[in-house]
């Protein structure tokens, strides 16, 4: 293929060719968006909060092209750090006492002392000014101020020094006419209910609170939930049916308390009240008790639920991920099975099928297999996951993702009926249904049964950035009924390791899964929606850490 050249007279009196121009004009565009720099457009942000000591202040953020960013000179007062007057073109050189940080634009990596520390992206120079990204203060100044230094991203909040600020964390439900709030308080903090007209008010021995507050609709018994400016404090807007209120609390995991406040209305009948139980690390004996738990006999209706399927993942020469300090995940699943089917037996009353009671060797279709067979009403398998970043943490509730179904199963509105004999003659006609769309029927339930387990286990356990997803397992495409397969922890963490051996973690786990058997029995008989697609937001990492 030829080109043709054209050429065009210019006023110098010599001659350049198109192509030349479109090149020279390329390569001044490309020019001038290096120019502009990295970061794009510059829009202002919700301000973070700095509390110390000396208070609260404000933290100006923006936002280039939706990452969060700050001024570092906004950090340089109250961090003590200095910043160097003789810049080098695109490097900047901070002082904080006597350790240096360099930080380079286009750049991700940050060298403190020497020691080179990653951002989630690089800062941004313009006009002379640097902007960080704001994990910059709690993985860059964390490490060289001498005081405290911890980032929440959660509640866009910074604590400077040793002050107290636990997280309180809400949940709020209603259970037919009376209505019961949840908050995860973490660490652990002396609290008073006070009750005065038109509000209950929980006041913290702390300097501040970290709240994380859900948008609840108002109902009969409360109207809303807000904190209180002037002190740590927190109230509940009580609505015009409110009656009476009975609380209680319980150990959690990290140091943590569960606060558990039940209202009634003004018609309701009184209630049991539970004496709160001393705040000690949970009992290691499987068939304790939760503190919240309704009694046998008030469990008994509806009985929507008879058999659960307890799948523990691996067993005999499958051993499944093995930790750095060679815990195998097969015998943390095992364990676990066996304190929340004790639970499940003693505390629910409903019968528990596990799929392997010892280390034996079940293959996936098996299990499915087992649960159909015993006629199980929900199945969980139980795992611990590994990751090649020994960092990675948390847990992750995983539902069957249709992608392995073609299209064709997917538009099918039921199964093929099929005629058999029977005996004494003549026939009857069953639904025949493949093994590998067993679970198509069931994915609407498993995705709201993954939906509360994920939820309630993000009450008690760090979950990963991840909570909720869908994958094809292979040991969920058989299962009759709705179905989840539960990720523990990473094993592969060290730490995260230690902890699913522990009697604290496992007793976390069986109390989440415990407690959404009963949520998702109860919701579904009353009739309750499912929710809209699911995001569970993990806790606040920086502040809830397992023991």
């Amino acid at each position: 293929m030829t080109h043709q050249t054209t050429w065009v007279h210019v006023s110098t009196g010599g001659h350049i060719s198109i192509r030349t121009m479109l090149r020279s004009l390329s390569l001044t565009v490309c020019l001038v968006l290096l120019t502009a720099g990295p970061g794009g457009s510059q829009t202002p942000d919700e301000p973070l909060t700095l509390l110390s000591s000396e208070g609260r202040r404000p933290l100006p953020t923006v936002a280039f092209d939706g990452r969060r960013m700050i001024d570092l000179r906004e950090l340089a007062a109250p961090f003590g750090l200095t910043i160097a007057e003789d810049r080098q073109p695109g490097r900047l050189t901070v002082l904080a006492g006597d350790q240096v940080i360099v930080l380079t634009a286009d750049q991700g990596l940050v060298s403190v002392t020497g020691r080179l520390v990653s951002l989630p992206f690089p800062p941004v120079e313009r006009s002379g000014v640097w902007y960080v990204p704001i994990d910059f203060i709690g993985r860059v100044l964390a490490l060289v101020h001498d005081r405290t230094v911890e980032l929440r991203r959660r509640s866009g909040l910074v604590v400077l020094g040793d002050i107290r600020v636990p997280q309180v964390v809400a949940r709020y439900q209603r259970i037919g006419p009376q209505s019961r709030l949840r908050l995860m308080i973490t660490p652990a903090t002396d609290h008073v209910i006070e009750q005065a007209t038109g509000r209950l008010v929980i006041t913290f021995e702390a300097d501040a609170l970290d709240l994380v507050l859900p948008d609840i609709a108002p109902d009969h018994l409360v109207t809303g939930l807000r904190g209180v400016d002037t002190r740590p404090a927190l109230t509940i807007d009580l609505g015009d049916a409110f009656g009476t209120y009975t609380s209680r609390s319980e150990p959690a995991m990290g140091g943590g308390v569960e606060l558990v406040i039940d209202l009634q209305p003004t018609s309701a009948t009184s209630t049991r009240v539970v004496p709160p139980p001393a705040l000690t690390a949970p009992t290691p004996v499987d068939a304790a008790a939760d503190a919240d738990l309704p009694t046998l006999s008030a469990l008994a209706p509806p009985r929507t639920i008879r058999t659960i399927a307890i799948d523990p993942g691996h067993g005999g020469d499958d051993t499944g991920t093995r930790g750095p300090n060679g815990t195998l995940e097969k015998d943390i699943t095992l364990a676990v099975a066996r304190r929340l089917r004790n639970r499940i037996e003693s505390q629910l009353g409903i019968r528990v099928v596990l799929t392997r009671n010892a280390d034996t060797t079940v293959a996936l279709d098996e299990r499915a297999a087992i649960a159909n067979n015993n006629r199980a009403d929900l199945f969980i398998s139980l795992h611990a996951n590994a990751s090649v970043r020994a960092s990675a943490t948390g847990a992750e509730v995983f539902y069957l993702s249709l992608a392995e179904y073609d299209e064709e199963a997917r538009d099918a509105s039921g199964f093929t009926g099929q005629s058999v004999p029977v005996v004494g003659g003549g026939s009857r006609t069953i639904d025949i249904v493949p093994w590998e769309l067993a679970q198509l029927a069931y994915v609407d339930q498993s995705a709201r049964w993954a939906w509360t387990v994920a939820d309630e286990l993000s009450l008690r356990v760090p979950m990963s950035p991840r909570g909720l997803q869908q994958a094809p397992f292979r040991v969920l495409v058989g299962a009759n009924m709705p179905a989840v397969l539960v990720e523990m922890g990473f094993i592969s963490n060290p730490d995260q390791e230690a902890q699913l051996t522990s009697t604290t973690f496992q007793n976390a786990i069986v109390s989440g899964l415990l407690r959404s058997i009963i949520r998702y029995r109860d919701e579904a008989a009353r009739g309750v929606p499912p929710p809209g697609p699911a995001t569970i937001a993990p806790p606040d990492g920086s502040s809830v850490t397992p023991g």
